[in-house]
C-alpha cells in the first residue's frame, strides 16, 4: 500500500513541476521595457545574471540595444 502511494506522489510531482521549464521561470522577472529609459534598460540588462540574459537574448526577449550601445557575444550591453 505504501508503494502504491509513493508511486502516486511521484506521478502528481512530476505533472505539476514538468510543465515549468527554466525558461518560463526566468521570463517571470522581465519588466515592460517601452516604459524605460535607455540607462535603465541598460543597468537592468547587464544586472541580470548570465544564464537568464543569454537565454533571453537568444529567445528574443531583449529589446533592441539603446542608441550608443551594442550587445556582446553573451548579450551584454557595451558602449560603441
Amino acid at each position: 500500500m505504501t508503494k502504491i502511494v509513493k508511486v502516486l506522489v511521484l506521478v502528481l510531482m512530476l505533472t505539476v513541476m514538468l510543465p515549468i521549464s527554466p525558461a518560463q521561470a526566468c521570463a517571470c522577472g522581465m519588466p515592460d521595457w517601452s516604459t524605460m529609459n535607455a540607462g535603465q534598460e541598460v543597468s537592468f540588462i547587464n544586472a541580470m545574471k548570465d544564464d537568464p540574459r543569454i537565454m533571453a537574448g537568444q529567445n528574443g526577449r531583449l529589446p533592441p540595444a539603446p542608441p550608443g550601445y551594442e550587445y556582446d557575444a553573451t548579450y551584454r550591453l557595451v558602449p560603441l
